[in-house]
């Protein structure tokens, strides 16, 4: 047997202990981008701050939320989210002629015409929650007294219209909302589909003043004989909310049906009022946290177990991190706030946000802004998978599904550090969307601050999750930062 030399043995094993520190570090924090050293006389050491997470809901004054007419409207109920309450979402909106002035078929002679029905339609987007459970939707005609333009954009959290007159209702499961749907000249599906009262359709096709010398001569003149569409969904009813599109969604509509004498031949018919640039809309969201985990979190001044996060109108969390006050310079790998969705079975139903968003607030400019260094936008919107808004699936330890996240602030930390940054207070929100002040080179922290708007989430409403706070048991919030000494 051959004798291995001391020397020999002694460089064994110190390239065996550097192999195995190397493979350790990159086991336990699941880094990449290169930014862990390699086995070149650099130690890297690895070390986790107790994040402090203070949970908050916003406010008309702090979030005064407007939705253009391209983007999807949500009406609906959730009557018990165990979690995060109740909450009711209506729509109003004008459907019209699409010019003026308006006939019916060409038809001047309104003694020509005969009324078969009348049913207003929507281009259903989507379900968010319990598409099982029973909606009930019904149709009022907006009170004339009220001023509804369409140049005008209305906070989410505002109800400002009246309506009393009721033209129609339906009870109805979400899920059927995907069925296709044959009537006259319109076969296809994600209808919702509220025939309306007779009257109604009567009045729109004949009645008096309804020609195209008086209500359909003009856009300002039809808004005198018809203020437009109030659509709320019954409060005792459902548990989703559903999204509906506008502008540009030929499935929304006004749908007349009738019968007309041309020519001698009668022939059946359909026109169609729609969305059009002149129409006004408004979506109100309500949120009804009573009784609520969330209600009861809300406000405090010691850190959270848990934070509650639901998108607009909703809530946020602010965040602190004392411990980074104690630490001296170093050369920081990367740095990560890293986060947990805490599993509920009523997760299967109302799932978490397409993304979560961390700010800051800096009390020099007494304004939310992005995080300098770290947080950027190219040519293509905004660099979020780098950022790590949209977080990334995983398993907690029971076996369930759930989201994670891992906010990549490295080069943020790194300035704090260096005492080039001041260590600021972050907040952790979903939105779908916010204006924050950003500098105009925000990757070097160098030039003017400017308000960009930036969209967090595709759709408004939609999504909410419970995460493990800073003191959280089994799945704590923590700042995670891989680094050298200097």
């Amino acid at each position: 047997m051959k004798k291995i030399k001391p020397a020999a043995l002694f460089l064994f094993l110190v390239l065996f202990l550097a192999f195995s520190s190397c493979k350790k570090i990159s086991e336990t924090t699941n880094l990449g981008d290169d930014i862990i050293p390699g086995v070149d006389g650099v130690t890297t050491f690895d070390t986790s701050l107790t994040v402090e997470a203070y949970n908050g809901l916003f406010t008309a004054t702090d979030d005064s939320l407007l939705i253009g007419n391209t983007e999807n409207h949500l009406i609906g109920n959730i009557f018990n989210d165990p979690i995060f309450g109740k909450t009711n979402a209506k729509l109003f909106l004008e459907l019209k002629p699409s010019s003026y002035k308006w006939t019916f078929s060409g038809i001047t002679n309104t003694d020509s015409l005969y009324f078969d029905s009348v049913v207003f339609v929507l281009g259903w987007k989507g379900t968010y929650g319990d598409s099982l459970a029973t909606q009930r939707f019904k149709v009022y005609e907006m009170d004339q007294s009220n001023v509804f333009r369409a140049d005008t954009l209305y906070q989410v959290r505002q109800q400002n219209f009246t309506y009393s007159n009721l033209l129609g209702s339906k009870d109805f499961f979400p899920y059927s909302l995907k069925d296709s749907v044959k009537v006259l000249q319109d076969t296809t599906a994600n209808q919702l589909r509220i025939k309306l009262n007779d009257n109604f359709g009567i009045r729109l096709l004949k009645g008096p003043g309804y020609d195209s010398t008086n209500a359909y001569a003009s856009d300002s003149a039809f808004k005198t004989y018809f203020k437009g569409f109030a659509i709320e969904a019954d409060p005792l009813f459902g548990n989703a909310l559903m999204a509906f599109g506008l502008a540009n969604d030929p499935n929304t509509k006004l749908a007349i049906y009738y019968r007309y004498t041309k020519g001698g031949k009668q022939d059946t018919t359909v026109s169609y009022f729609t969305f059009t640039g002149a129409s006004a809309h408004h979506n109100f969201i309500e949120r009804n946290y009573s009784g609520t985990p969330l209600l009861s979190a809300q406000g405090g001044t010691t850190p959270d177990n848990f934070v509650y996060l639901i998108n607009a109108p909703g809530s946020y969390a602010a965040l602190k991190i004392p411990g980074l006050q104690n630490l001296s310079n170093r050369i920081v790998h990367r740095a990560e706030l890293t986060m947990e969705e805490v599993y509920d079975v009523s997760d299967k139903n109302f799932f978490p946000p397409q993304a979560l968003f961390l700010d800051l607030y800096d009390s020099s400019i007494s304004k939310f802004k992005a995080i300098p260094y770290d947080f950027e936008i190219d040519n293509t919107g905004v660099r979020q998978q780098q950022f790590g808004m949209y977080g990334k699936n995983g398993v907690d330890g029971a076996g369930n599904i759930i989201r994670t996240w891992k906010f990549n602030i490295t080069r943020y930390i790194q300035n704090i550090f260096t005492q080039k940054e001041p260590l600021h207070n972050f907040r952790l929100l979903t939105h779908h969307f916010i204006y924050d002040e950003m500098k105009t080179g925000n990757a070097s922290n160098t030039g003017n601050y400017i308000s960009v708007p930036l969209q967090i989430n595709s759709n408004l409403g939609v999504g909410r999750v419970r995460l493990g706070g800073g003191n959280h048991a089994t799945q704590k919030m923590k700042l995670r930062i891989v680094y050298s000494k200097i």
